[in-house]
């Protein structure tokens, strides 16, 4: 792996800490089953090269090369912590840190744009898709150019030498957990605190960043604790007064649903999806059937393995509502479904089911429009492609009114989901009937 460091501050390797004038510039450290070492080029760029001798990061079996221990991130987030420790303190212990020799702090003279570059970095990732890296569109500073299939020159700068490495080992850790192929690092505490403390080194990280650092670096609940205070005062500090949830908005909706249905009455699942709904019931002791609907092929062939092991044998899967022919009293799900219609046939759709079923409780759920912004959704008004409209919160009840309007029955609205200044990513209601 070789990485580039170019800057002109004329005081960049005393930001590093590299002396040239000793050992003739050159840093050599072991580092796994390999070596790093750090060279001074000339006062403005500093260049490392890590050498593996072998599996030190990833092991490929039949690789004799190992060549993902070249240009595998976790490579880089070593290297990053091996040479550069003293940068990933927090910005004011970095900041207030006295450099003897200039008689200033590292702040006073770390002032000029830095651009650090990984000549191949190994990315097997759904986060770059179609020519684009997800994270290039929540920084500037990050460049992506694809070299092969999955290797790429990744490019990060920064106003600072401190941002561009806080911001080079945030890259490389996202990379590193969200790579198909890749050795699983587990997070502990102090390493949920090393990194949650480099995200918030960097300045203008926008809410879905800190989101996605949670639902994919955080492993314990205990973990979200300790830094759900320094990231809502971290967002708090850019007008945005945030509710931070350990559990994201889709397992919060399955927990809150799941929780209000009853074990002893059947459920209709109209867009079962990945049979979450049903998964998360079974595993409360769920034993009623649960009648789940879906027209996709692989959710049909998806059933088929299901039901083939599933030991309560209490689940049929239809391809079509029309299939569907129920009298008795019934619990139905309508959960993330009615944005994949056009807005008429949505409607259409929960006022056929509220006058063909016998009723007890229906769930409807549906993405909230205006939280889109919090995902920074400049270049797509809807979250999902796939999305035929989406409603804000006086339109989503809006159209629900209008669909129960003929009916005998009484509605709550729900919110879940990480709360932004009043604002939440999921809106639901459920609807009650007595009969």
């Amino acid at each position: 792996m070789i990485i580039k460091i170019n800057c002109e501050n004329d005081f960049l390797m005393d930001v590093l800490q590299k002396n040239p004038e000793e050992d003739m510039g050159l840093y050599l450290t072991p580092l796994k089953k390999g070596h790093v070492a750090g060279n001074v080029i000339n006062k403005h760029n500093y260049e490392i090269v890590f050498q593996d001798s072998k599996d030190s990061f990833i092991s490929e079996g039949n690789n004799q090369i190992d060549y993902q221990s070249y240009c595998a991130p976790l490579a880089a987030l070593h290297v990053c912590n091996e040479l550069f420790a003293h940068i990933l303190l927090s910005r004011d212990d970095f900041a207030q840190k006295e450099i003897s020799k200039l008689q200033c702090t590292q702040s006073e003279i770390d002032n000029k744009p830095c651009c650090i570059e990984i000549v191949s970095l190994y990315i097997d990732s759904k986060w770059f898709r179609d020519g684009r890296f997800l994270l290039s569109k929540y920084f500037d500073g990050i460049e992506v150019e694809q070299q092969t299939n999955r290797i790429f020159r990744l490019r990060v700068t920064a106003p600072s030498i401190f941002d561009a490495v806080n911001l080079l080992s945030l890259v490389s850790l996202f990379t590193h957990i969200t790579n198909e192929q890749n050795d699983p690092t587990y997070m502990d505490e102090s390493l949920a605190q090393k990194y949650g403390r480099v995200l918030s080194n960097i300045r203008n990280v926008p809410y879905f960043v800190f989101y996605l650092f949670i639902q994919r670096a955080m492993k314990t609940e205990a973990q979200f604790n300790d830094l759900k205070p320094v990231f809502e005062n971290y967002l708090a500090e850019s007008g945005l007064h945030v509710d931070l949830n350990w559990l994201g908005a889709k397992q919060q909706r399955i927990n809150y649903i799941s929780e209000q249905l009853e074990a002893e009455i059947p459920i209709l699942d109209i867009g079962c999806g990945e049979f979450d709904f049903y998964k998360n019931m079974v595993k409360s002791g769920f034993k009623e059937m649960y009648y789940a609907v879906d027209k996709d092929e692989r959710i049909e062939t998806l059933s088929r393995s299901i039901i083939k092991r599933n030991e309560e044998n209490n689940l049929v899967f239809f391809s079509s509502l029309e299939q569907f022919l129920f009298a008795d009293k019934i619990n139905v799900l309508l959960v993330e479904v009615i944005e994949h219609n056009s807005l008429d046939d949505a409607k259409a759709l929960i006022k056929q089911i509220l006058a063909r079923y016998n009723i007890n409780k229906m769930f409807i759920s549906s993405p909230n429009i205006e939280f889109n912004c919090y995902y920074n959704n400049v270049d797509n008004r809807f979250r999902h492609d796939d999305h035929m409209f989406e409603l804000d919160t006086i339109e989503f009840r809006a159209v629900v009114e209008e669909c129960i309007s003929e009916q005998s029955c009484s509605v709550e609205y729900f919110y879940l989901g990480d709360c932004i200044n009043g604002i939440y990513p999921t809106q639901g209601c459920l609807i009650s009937f007595l009969r």
